[in-house]
């Protein structure tokens, strides 16, 4: 039995007849054979992973776990490596090649269909659906190009052969993760004595579950735990602190992005340390024209050689350097003074610019500068300054520092000493300036060291949610490190992180103002520092700073006018009637509203985009419903409603928007419109063809249409109606417009029962479940008038009775469901008599009836085998039908006086007798439009005449 759960195929044995290692070991030597589930012809794949193998013979209930970044479905009776998916060497990170069959097939064309199936959070970031064809160079193959890196992807090869496609194979691959690239533009990597910092952008549009760095010293070789640092989806960029590093020494960092079991090319460099500056300098003087340079260099100072720079002590004289390792130099001329400087000469910087490590050198740099202006040349020569610094803990700090040159000429001269100070503490500074040996009086300050804050360079993250303020600490685990370390420095182990939150807007009420809010945190208190129950909509002034412990406040602080996010509303609607709704907006988050700094935007559009109702009011706790009337039946309207908090144009304080989900309405049906352009076709004297388009205003769906016929010429016929469905046209939507009505194909209806010769009136009726629509106008109807045929020919025939036939008489009789109104009223019927001879014929008959003449009787007596003749011509009453039927009969030759009366009179005279007659049955629709019945059978009238006496 086979489960596909996805990316785990799991194999139910029965383990009664056979342990899991004999499983194992057949699927390994090819000897399982793959089965097809009864009345399924899908083939089963199965993967087996190692992990699977080592617990073979311990678990007897193995699941067989496909690796992660493939699946395999195949449904078409071929061998796997005839279709192939796999990553294109080139690039596996966005171009996958399908290999197709070499050998022919009964598919015409083959189609890769690729659909991204990431799990990501937000569905926007998957890739778009693509098809991919085969390449036109080379029918073998499918590129597919374009891919996300760490996206997993659904591929399926399709085949297609007359007009209908099969899946052929489907596999699910991850694309190969990138690393980001730590030597572009937008990335940067500061190296300091004893870390480094790596950060860079993401990839764009490219997914991984974590990074793996690995880093090593290269000389003397020493490797470090490997690092693995999780993705965090919502951070733009990473940021990698590698610490516990020997100052000057060259590290070989590598960075392998993974997404699940999927490794990608890793980014790798060889970056270096910042060695240690030489101490303790010291200048002695050979001769006139030589010095001698001496330092002290610490065993761990990691630099390679010395560079040593010197000009000409307050000058313009260009800056000479020397790198050779030796010490002296027989450059320097007579009577001039010298300013020298030792550099470490260490390795390069991989990867950096000179000028991008300066910047953030001096970021970093925890010494605190003391400036000192001095009196210009002009005034008083002084050569150097001397500085002394007192603590609390009278510890003393002395420096001498040399005067700076100015950058321009009217630029004022200092002095300037970089000491390492504590914020929070309070210091004693003196300071003189000193010209040969001959030194100023003294100047003292007393000043306490204010703590550093920076956002950007903590990693802090100001965020509001919901009416709360929220400030988190970075995330990050080298981040938090790196803190821990700037914090300690140049904040002070003992300050606390200070938030201040203050209305800007003061309240109108009497009996309630809102405070400010005051919070502070420990540095190691990682927890997120909230700000709860603020008013939605108010602006409020955000304060962040830090504070040390004898209460001294950062100079530096985070300022910013927010606005809390608008409050939430619910629209719903209430009553809803076929031209009139209402609907009611609820607040569903706790607002104070005091005063009211929100306005709610309401605009109501119909299904063709036109505005209905358009109002902007103050939000208040209670709003009152909103009528909307004018509507039309059966329409679609959309709410659109937003909050607006802050005035549009305030830049100070930006106002804050919150978009509601649109709400949809549909107002009830009516009854509908008429119908358009009713047109009529005759078909024949009893049936109607009937067209018509439906009606501009449908109002509702139309569940049938209603046909109305009104006979116009004979009273005794009464109105009547034929129901029409709609299955023969396009249902009445949303949607339609005048542009579909042009459309639109006409509805058309056969309307039969109607009579011959007749008038009638009739019109199209549209029907919802409201009710029936709107009669057409008079004008509108159409008038249909029916033509006249000879009557339908009878199905039955005229009957014998055999017990009244005599000599020269006999009687017969026909049903009235021999009569026909469909093609017109009937007006008459006759009987015809024929005479037919011993063979059963009549010869003059067929040359009677051709010269379009029937015979009377007399006009036959010339004849001595009569022809037909009319015996007995008799009206028919115009009905529409003649329910139920009744027999009428007739004695045919009992006239016995048409011998006295003109020849081409219709007469019923006698019959000869022992002679035989047949009889059919002449209806009439007109005086020149009637129709036979077959003859009946044949009478013969019999030899003498009998009398009865009393």
């Amino acid at each position: 039995m086979f489960h596909n759960f996805g990316i785990l195929a799991v194999v139910e044995t029965d383990f009664r007849k056979k342990n899991l290692t004999d499983y194992v070991s057949e699927i390994l030597n090819g000897a399982l054979q793959t089965e097809a589930l009864q009345g399924d012809q899908k083939n089963i794949t199965f993967a087996v992973a190692d992990n699977t193998l080592t617990d073979a013979a311990s678990n007897k209930s193995q699941v067989f776990q496909k690796t992660v970044f493939i699946r395999s479905r195949k449904l078409v009776q071929r061998s796997l490596s005839d279709f192939l998916i796999k990553k294109d060497s080139t690039d596996r990170s966005t171009l996958l090649t399908v290999i197709l069959p070499h050998s022919p097939t009964s598919f015409g064309q083959f189609i890769a269909k690729v659909v991204d199936i990431s799990p990501v959070v937000n569905p926007s970031e998957r890739d778009i659906n693509r098809t991919f064809l085969a390449s036109p160079s080379d029918f073998k193959t499918i590129n597919i190009h374009g891919l996300h890196p760490g996206h997993q992807y659904s591929v399926s090869v399709i085949g297609r052969r007359k007009g209908e496609s099969e899946l052929i194979k489907e596999e699910r691959v991850i694309t190969d993760p990138v690393a980001p690239d730590f030597s572009s533009h937008n990335a940067s990597i500061l190296s300091f004595h004893t870390n480094i910092t790596l950060r860079a952008l993401k990839p764009d549009k490219a997914l991984q579950d974590s990074y793996q760095i690995s880093y090593m010293q290269l000389d003397p070789l020493r490797h470090f735990p490997k690092l693995e640092v999780n993705d965090i989806p919502e951070q733009r960029y990473i940021e990698i602190y590698l610490g516990n590093l020997m100052p000057g020494q060259n590290y070989n960092v590598s960075v392998t992005p993974q997404m699940m079991d999927v490794e990608g090319r890793p980014w790798s460099g060889i970056l270096t340390t910042k060695p240690y500056a030489p101490e303790n300098l010291t200048v002695t003087e050979l001769n006139a024209t030589c010095v001698r340079l001496s330092w002290f260099l610490t065993s761990k100072t990691g630099a390679d050689s010395i560079s040593i720079s010197y000009q000409l002590d307050r000058t313009s004289s260009q800056i000479s350097k020397a790198s050779e390792t030796r010490s002296q130099y027989k450059v320097i001329k007579r009577q001039l003074k010298y300013a020298m400087v030792c550099n470490p000469g260490g390795r390069i910087y991989s990867l950096q610019e000179q000028k991008k490590a300066k910047r953030c050198q001096k970021m970093l740099n925890y010494c605190t500068r003391l400036i000192m202006d001095i009196a210009p040349e002009s005034e008083s020569h002084i050569e150097k300054c001397f500085v002394s610094l007192v603590n609390e803990k009278l510890d003393v700090i002395e420096r001498i520092s040399s005067v700076d040159d100015p950058d321009s000429i009217s630029a004022s001269r200092q002095c300037s000493i970089y000491v390492d100070l504590h914020p929070g503490q309070r210091y004693e500074v003196s300071a003189k300036t000193i010209s040969k040996n001959t030194s100023s009086n003294i100047i003292s300050k007393s000043f306490a060291l204010q703590p550093a804050f920076d956002m950007k360079t903590f990693g802090l993250q100001l965020s509001e949610s919901d009416g709360t303020l929220m400030l988190e600490w970075p995330m990050a685990e080298m981040a938090r490190a790196r803190l821990d370390d700037v914090w300690e420095n140049i904040v002070g182990s003992d300050s606390t992180l200070h938030l201040r939150v203050d209305p800007v807007s003061k309240s109108i009420s009497e009996t309630w103002q809102e405070q400010p809010k005051r919070f502070e945190r420990k540095q190691y208190e990682r927890d997120p520092l909230t700000v709860p129950k603020l008013r939605r909509g108010a602006c409020y002034k955000v304060q962040i700073y830090t504070v040390t412990k004898s209460g001294i406040a950062s100079a530096q602080k985070f300022e910013q006018l927010i606005r809390i996010s608008a409050p939430l509303l619910n629209v719903t609607t209430e009553k809803i009637t076929k031209s009139t709704a209402s609907f009611r907006v609820t607040l569903e988050s706790p607002v104070i509203f005091d005063p009211p700094e929100c306005n709610l935007h309401i605009v109501v559009l119909d299904m063709l985009n036109m505005t209905i109702y358009d109002r902007t009011t103050p939000l208040t706790p209670e709003i009152s419903p909103v009528v909307l009337e004018g509507l039309r039946p059966y329409h679609r309207y959309v709410i659109s409603s937003q909050v607006i908090c802050g005035k549009p144009y305030d830049n100070s304080c930006l106002p804050k928007l919150r978009l509601m989900d649109p709400v949809f309405f549909e107002t009830r049906q009516d009854r509908p419109g008429p119908v358009r352009s009713l047109t009529v076709r005759i078909l024949n004297p009893y049936s109607a063809q009937l067209f018509w388009l439906p009606p501009s205003l449908p109002n509702g769906i139309i569940t049938h249409y209603i046909i109305n016929i009104h006979p116009m010429e004979d009273d005794r016929e009464r109105d009547w109606s034929v129901s029409v469905g709609t299955e023969h046209s396009s249902p009445s939507t949303f949607n339609d417009n005048p542009i579909n009505e042009r459309q639109q194909q006409p509805i058309e209806a056969v309307v039969d029962n109607l009579t011959g010769g007749l008038r009638y009136r009739m019109d199209v009726r549209a029907v919802t479940e409201a009710g029936e629509g709107d009669f057409s106008s008079a004008s509108d109807a159409v008038h249909a008038e029916m033509p006249i045929l000879p009557p339908p020919r009878p199905s039955s025939r005229i009957e014998i009775v055999y017990n009244t036939i005599h000599s020269t008489d006999l009687g017969i009789r026909y049903s009235t469901s021999m009569f026909n109104t469909k093609h017109g009223y009937l007006k008459k019927s006759a009987l015809i008599v024929a005479e037919v001879n011993d063979n059963n014929e009549n010869i003059v008959h067929s040359i009677v009836e051709n010269q379009n003449k029937t015979l009377t009787w007399g006009q036959a007596q010339r004849f001595d085998l009569w022809p037909a003749y009319v015996a007995i011509e008799t009206a028919i009453e115009p009905l529409r039908k003649f329910f139920p039927p009744h027999f009428i009969s007739e004695i045919i030759g009992a006239d016995s006086t048409c011998g006295d009366i003109e020849v081409d009179t219709i007469c019923n005279g006698p019959l000869k007798p022992a002679t035989s007659y047949r009889f059919k049955l002449r209806l009439y629709t007109a005086p020149n439009l009637w129709t036979d019945s077959e003859y009946s059978e044949i009478a013969t009238t019999s030899w003498f005449i009998c009398y009865f006496e009393k």
